[in-house]
């Protein structure tokens, strides 16, 4: 395997799945990553902004699932939707859409993951910008949630 794509594929791991050990970026040990993050959150609490026109933690992890849903699509070769605000449509979720939303975003990280080990061409600088981006990206929300995650949980 290419080293790059090694790297990012630790690096997103770091991101979504956490980390037991050692970590590049963020903290480490159980529930580090965004993964247990988002299930230590109740559907209540992800669908609260915590101010006037934010986001809700709800609305992090769809856009989180649909950035991975394009990267997917762009490495299968298809032309998919670039439209930002789509990505920002959900605001808020019951038991069963928060529910459903988890597993969406797990669907499409796994996916990225075996896409990136067998269709990812780290020699095009456009894909090794795109990878470098998923990570800063990932590193984002997970930073983002996790606070807000702090606030909605002690509420």
């Amino acid at each position: 395997m290419n080293p790059f794509v090694g790297s990012v594929q630790q690096l997103l791991q770091e991101a979504y799945e956490g980390t037991p050990t050692q970590s590049w970026f963020s903290d480490h040990g159980e529930g580090s990553g965004l993964f247990a993050t988002l299930t230590s959150v109740s559907a209540q609490h992800a669908s609260r902004t915590l101010v006037t026109g934010g986001s809700s933690i709800a609305g992090h992890t769809n856009h989180l699932r649909w950035s991975l849903a394009m990267s997917n699509a762009l490495m299968r070769g298809e032309q998919p939707s670039r439209d930002w605000a789509e990505s920002w449509v959900v605001h808020s979720v019951d038991d069963a859409a928060w529910l459903a939303s988890q597993q969406a975003l797990r669907l499409e990280y796994d996916t990225l993951q075996t896409q990136l080990e067998h269709g990812f061409n780290p020699s095009n600088p456009m894909m090794m910008t795109a990878g470098i981006a998923l990570v800063a990206h990932a590193a984002y929300h997970l930073s983002a949630i996790r606070q807000m995650a702090l606030v909605v949980n002690k509420s």
